[in-house]
């Protein structure tokens, strides 16, 4: 994907986690909006405990904004693409709660291949919300995809600003509310 929507060149190979390293590209939306994707490395079970470069690769996605979850319709390794799904999303939880809480959007990949509309479907039931189909090979659904994950990053800094606001403004409310005491003739007072 990241080799399709941006200028970066990451290993690409036909088997499971080929991206050793965290891997950047800027992806440009249109001629006004850009963002910087981040191509992780798989998560595997136990992750959150360290297991294989677990915690290392955990830290790489606190990094993020938003996720993209790819879902692989047909695993090499014959395993059911929603229990792949859930086994992250677990992983995700279990190494931190608010991680787990990103928006994210979840997009099944290789959508030119048979099936991959079908795991598409099965994956709406499970999340109740949208996942995408897209191909890579082919560029359909890439735009759809990068336009929801600019919109979803859009939302995530808009309400982590109001969050901030909301924040600065209490701790100003709170200043004003405890006020200031003066005892310099040893009587304490309050000053408006």
């Amino acid at each position: 994907l990241l080799s399709r929507v941006s200028r970066a060149r990451p290993e690409i190979a036909d088997y499971p986690f080929t991206t050793k390293i965290p891997n950047l590209g800027i992806v440009q939306i249109d001629i006004d909006r850009t963002l910087v994707m981040a191509d992780i490395p798989g998560l595997i079970e136990g992750a959150h405990l360290g297991a294989g470069l677990g915690h290392e690769f955990l830290r790489h996605v606190e990094r993020t904004r938003v996720l993209v979850h790819l879902v692989e319709p047909s695993p090499v390794d014959g395993t059911d693409p929603i229990e792949n799904y859930r086994a992250i999303r677990a992983e995700l939880k279990q190494y931190d709660v608010d991680l787990a809480d990103r928006p994210e959007v979840v997009a099944v990949s290789k959508g030119e291949l048979p099936g991959a509309e079908e795991v598409r479907e099965r994956l709406a039931k499970e999340t109740g919300g949208e996942v995408l189909l897209f191909s890579s090979v082919t560029g359909e659904g890439l735009n759809a995809l990068m336009t929801r994950t600019y919109a979803l990053l859009q939302e995530s800094r808009q309400a982590e600003a109001e969050k901030a606001k909301k924040l600065a403004g209490s701790v100003v409310d709170n200043s004003q509310a405890t006020g200031v005491s003066d005892t310099s003739n040893g009587q304490p007072r309050h000053m408006e």
